[in-house]
């Protein structure tokens, strides 16, 4: 600073020397003015250097206090940080400790419940073994009595099986005979005495059934005891359906009795060939007759206990 202000003296000792010297007014102002911006101008430097100074003061004890703080907010947050740590470890372990509890708690209740699931199961065990032999008895009982009832159950399937024939009930075979009618072609026999009539086939069914028949059909209409053959207009209507000559009639039976039956002289056949219908009686050892059907339902009868 002192060398500063030195030159700074011997400038303007210089300046007035040249005024003694009488020198243009301009220059001397030139000088003057640039002394001026010398002088400011290290004013300005010194004014720099010494805020430059300070501003190093001041940022040395901002560092010095920042650090200060630091040390000692530094010594709070480790203290801060271990007592969470600590509290959330006491949390942590707190937590296992009531889940592992609850766990016993939790397989106890299950063994419980399982006991009590064991226990119901042998009680229904032991109900369903009690059913069980109670039912064995009652089988064991029925095996006894089946072959005592063997002969009871024989003669009712029997009688069954007949009352089902008679009826009409089921399909049935065996031997017997089979008769042909057919309208005459006689021209010199008059017409109406020449057909078959609804009478005509009633007559036969009835020489049948009274020489022991067990089983007759006209052209595949099984004969049962509600069966009606009746004339109706210029057809013949049997269980309610149309049949016409020629006419096949069917019955099982003892084949050669049935025969001599039909055929005995001045029976049913001869008076049929008086009126010059056509008659025709053979014995088969293998006749199929077909079973009722129609629905057969009882509205009145009823049986008499």
């Amino acid at each position: 600073m002192k060398d500063n202000n030195t030159k700074l003296v011997a400038k303007e000792k210089k300046a007035t020397i040249d005024i003694t010297k009488k020198e243009p007014i301009d220059k001397v102002k030139k000088i003057a003015k640039e002394s001026a911006t010398v002088v400011m101008g290290k004013v300005a430097e010194s004014s720099k250097e010494q805020s430059a100074k300070k501003v190093n003061i001041s940022k040395k004890q901002k560092i010095e206090r920042t650090r200060e703080l630091m040390k000692k907010y530094n010594i709070t947050s480790v203290v801060m940080i271990s007592l969470v740590l600590f509290i959330c470890s006491f949390i942590i372990a707190a937590q296992l400790n009531t889940v592992g509890n609850t766990d016993i708690i939790t397989q106890g209740m299950r063994e419980a419940e399982l006991l009590t699931e064991l226990q119901k199961a042998n009680n229904k065990y032991e109900e369903l073994k009690e059913e069980y032999e109670k039912s064995q008895i009652i089988v064991d009982e029925y095996r006894a009595d089946a072959s005592s009832n063997d002969l009871l159950i024989s003669s009712m399937t029997t009688l069954l099986e007949r009352a089902e024939i008679l009826a009409g009930l089921v399909k049935v075979k065996g031997q017997g005979v089979v008769i042909t009618l057919a309208d005459s072609t006689d021209t010199n026999i008059p017409v109406e005495a020449g057909l078959v009539h609804d009478t005509d086939l009633m007559a036969i069914v009835n020489e049948l059934r009274a020489a022991g028949a067990e089983a007759i059909s006209v052209n595949g209409q099984r004969i049962i005891s509600t069966t009606a053959i009746r004339c109706v207009g210029p057809t013949i209507q049997i269980n309610e359906v149309k049949v016409a000559s020629p006419f096949h009639i069917k019955a099982i039976g003892d084949a050669k009795y049935l025969e001599s039956a039909l055929n005995i002289k001045n029976g049913i056949v001869d008076n049929f060939k008086v009126y010059g219908i056509n008659v025709e009686v053979k014995t088969d050892n293998n006749i199929t007759i077909d079973k009722y059907d129609n629905t057969l339902t009882l509205k009145y009868a009823s049986e008499v206990k």
